[in-house]
């Protein structure tokens, strides 16, 4: 949830414009939780085992790191971001050494 912003477009003339502005989160909660996640036996992964949810990222962050010169939607760079903020991650990590294969008794 944001709780401040304040953005500001300046037309320069024609189809030019400039975006400034800042915007403030409070991140503690997501910290929390993902703090919580990290300490749950089941490794972040749905009750189902559907799925796995790893990090957990709030907006602000995530703009900050595009700032920075991450790019989240590269797997190189989610994972070298995640290594840089441990903080984000919603388990211990993210390779577990298993092979990745499903045993069925």
């Amino acid at each position: 949830m944001i709780t401040r912003d304040t953005i500001t477009l300046t037309q320069l003339g024609g189809d030019e414009c400039v975006i400034t502005g800042s915007i403030a989160q409070n991140n503690i909660p997501v910290l929390e939780e993902n703090y919580v996640a990290k300490m749950n036996a089941n490794n972040g992964f749905s009750g189902k085992r559907l799925f796995r949810r790893i990090a957990s990222i709030p907006e602000v962050a995530h703009l900050k790191a595009f700032q920075d010169g991450y790019n989240l939607d590269n797997p190189k760079d989610l994972r070298r971001f995640l290594n840089d903020n441990p903080d984000y991650m919603t388990v211990r990590a993210i390779d577990t050494g298993a092979s990745g294969q499903i045993i069925i008794k």
